[in-house]
């Protein structure tokens, strides 16, 4: 089995009722972390990044003088015996898809940090940086199926809808499997951009994410802990791996396990750069010690840079 995925062996809680209250309070906490400041400096990254108008086909008409010849269609001229044109309207908003992960894996870190609070913070800032620039923002939690999904949409209470779905579906029991958020990947605009958080630590298979790349922009955040990287020196602890339930009992002051643990955590860290690399999606990393705004920005700020000097 290998060492990173495991948290301290804890009884498993059973299923609390849903309390329409206790969401409410803890979508307001989601929001008091997503700042103001934080939200519009986000967005002033996002704006400069994100690709500029395009057009949608909108219908199909008979020629009429003064149409532009360059959206005559000729298949249809030819059938016809006489000219169409493809008229295009401008399409000015942008879809964001933000797929979270809420497998078991993501419970694991500090109380208040956890992966999972950590990636529905960043899924925050992002839904509230694309709203704000006049964009739609919707929302994919998934284990290994989709346990939840809001489409696209817009405005302070579509925002609000998103931040209760983040605090209202608990982190599942169940294992990961993130390509059943894709499994159809025509349902995603081609204008848009597809944000993944999640732990990465079981491997995603190339076609589907290289498929869904070659559709738009997607943009994978591996979240992680620093307590998966490095093995602290603490004797002998009792652990359990979150997704499957094994249970190992460890010695701590051992340099040799210390050590696997460490290449490990290494291991996981080039095969998600590899997977990266293979689908053409975009590789960013969070830990659960670092607010979610810094590599966010730098993320966008680079992509708005590089946006510029390829112009």
């Amino acid at each position: 089995m290998p060492f990173g995925f495991f948290s301290r062996q804890r009884p498993e809680p059973s299923a609390p009722e849903v309390d329409p209250a206790a969401i409410v309070r803890r979508a307001r906490r989601l929001r008091f972390r997503v700042r103001p400041t934080a939200v519009a400096q986000l967005a002033g990254a996002y704006h400069g990044a994100r690709p500029g108008t395009g057009l949608t086909f909108a219908e199909l008409r008979a020629y009429e003088p003064g149409d532009d010849v360059r959206h005559l269609d000729w298949n249809v001229t030819a059938r016809q015996g006489r000219p169409f044109v493809r008229r295009y309207v401008e399409e000015r908003s942008l879809s964001l898809r933000l797929i979270v992960d809420v497998s078991a894996s993501l419970r694991f870190g500090p109380d208040g940090r956890t992966k999972a609070d950590r990636a529905a913070q960043a899924a925050a800032l992002l839904a509230a940086a694309a709203i704000q620039n006049g964009d739609r923002a919707g929302l994919t939690l998934v284990s290994d199926r989709v346990e939840a999904e809001l489409p696209p949409g817009g405005g302070p209470r579509h925002l609000a809808r998103l931040l209760r779905m983040l605090v209202a579906s608990p982190t599942s029991s169940r294992k990961t499997a993130l390509t059943a958020a894709v499994a159809r990947p025509r349902r995603f605009a081609r204008r848009g951009l597809v944000v993944v958080l999640g732990d990465f630590l079981s491997p995603e298979p190339v076609g589907p994410w290289r498929r869904l790349a070659r559709r738009g922009e997607v943009v994978a955040v591996r979240v992680s802990d620093p307590r998966e990287e490095r093995l602290p020196e603490a004797g002998i602890l009792a652990l359990e791996d979150a997704e499957t339930g094994r249970r190992r009992v460890i010695d701590t002051g051992s340099k040799r396990l210390r050590a696997a643990y460490a290449r490990a955590a290494e291991a996981r860290r080039r095969s998600f750069r590899s997977w990266c690399d293979a689908t053409g999606v975009a590789g960013l990393e969070l830990s659960t010690d670092d607010d979610p705004l810094g590599p966010l920005l730098r993320y966008f700020r680079g992509r708005a840079g590089r946006r510029t000097a390829s112009r």
